[in-house]
């Protein structure tokens, strides 16, 4: 079997989906009226600190650490106990140490009427955010249980696992990232930013994610921008949580490997750039993958197969301005003539024509 060079660490990150209607948003987000859909989905801005893809959109998640791996967190947990619990477990942590509420239970955890419980929680917030002490101490296991409260994780759908892709000879590690989506039909009064890794905390539709990337007002990674454009044919909640259910009985998985790192053109005054992620099923990956057998993959036989030189499954990255290290400038397009993937229906999705104008 190939083993990867580089080591691979489990992550989680949280699609969170917000039913809008008498959800009763705090004014300070200044909204305008939903158009298009029913819902929105939460993101955060990322600190400048942060050394990958600083300033970006992203959903809230984090790594996989020592303590989501304990077995005694299905003591605390309603059976049946759902699969992958460790990685659910770092879901529910992330997003309550980088928005401060809990994916379940939250009115009951995060009591607002009462007022010692502040104090609770922000003690279990700065414990959480002190790596050295969260070493020997499972803080947040130690919270639930001292509640007496059971939770329920099976409101997570698996939505994609996404692997950071090979990035160059420095490159210290990989991420094998669980997207999960899950629903709520209340905004949860406690929620707020962390204020260290990220900056920045708000609700957008898919159609608005799109229009402010397309106009540089916020930058979306590839991952995040291909995972909205998926949900911008799903305009009610209900719609895009039977898709998740739908994805998560496929155990979809993006492999991607980067092809063409940086393509310049000077057929026109503007220089332009480009990178190439190429994904399953793509001409390129599947030769590339049959000479190295790359990790993870869903084609792991070592049977050689023949395949169609045109067929494609890719995401392309292009910078309007001709400087691919400014984000801001970004134009992603996605191809995927695959036959039967299930998402070939974006196929021709880009940034100027974004994936819910059609049809």
């Amino acid at each position: 079997m190939y083993q990867s060079p580089i080591k691979v660490k489990l992550s989680s990150t949280v699609i969170v989906l917000l039913k809008w209607k008498n959800s009763k948003i705090p004014k300070s987000f200044n909204k305008k009226p939903l158009k298009n859909y029913d819902y929105r989905v939460m993101m955060v801005k990322r600190s400048n600190d942060i050394k990958f893809l600083p300033l970006s959109h992203v959903f809230p998640g984090g790594a996989v650490d020592e303590n989501d791996n304990s077995e005694e967190w299905e003591n605390v947990i309603e059976k049946p106990i759902p699969s992958n619990l460790p990685i659910r477990i770092s879901a529910l942590r992330e997003i309550f140490e980088e928005t401060n509420f809990f994916l379940d239970k939250n009115d009951i955890l995060i009591n607002n009427k009462n007022k010692s419980i502040k104090t609770t929680i922000q003690k279990l917030q700065n414990n959480l955010m002190n790596k050295e002490t969260s070493k020997t101490n499972n803080f947040l296991l130690n919270f639930i249980k001292e509640s007496g409260i059971k939770l329920k994780l099976d409101q997570l759908y698996q939505w994609a696992r996404w692997i950071t892709p090979i990035l160059g000879p420095n490159q210290t590690h990989r991420f094998d990232t669980y997207f999960y989506i899950t629903p709520i039909y209340q905004y949860p009064k406690s929620c707020k930013i962390d204020g260290s890794e990220n900056i920045e905390m708000d609700w957008f539709s898919p159609e608005e994610a799109l229009e402010e990337h397309k106009i540089g007002k916020i930058s979306l990674p590839t991952p995040t921008w291909l995972t909205i454009n998926q949900l911008s044919k799903c305009h009610t909640i209900d719609q895009a949580i039977e898709l998740a259910k739908k994805r998560d009985s496929l155990n979809i998985l993006y492999d991607p490997i980067i092809t063409k790192p940086t393509i310049v053109s000077t057929t026109t005054n503007m220089v332009s750039q480009e990178r190439y992620q190429v994904l399953t099923g793509d001409y390129i990956y599947e030769k590339e993958h049959q000479q190295n057998q790359q990790p993870f993959t869903s084609s792991s036989s070592s049977t050689t197969t023949t395949i169609n030189p045109n067929q494609k499954n890719r995401l392309i990255t292009r910078s309007s301005i001709g400087d691919l290290n400014n984000q801001f400038s970004w134009i992603h397009e996605y191809q995927n003539n695959v036959p039967g993937s299930i998402d070939c229906q974006y196929d021709g999705a880009n940034t100027i024509s974004p994936n819910y104008l059609k049809k």
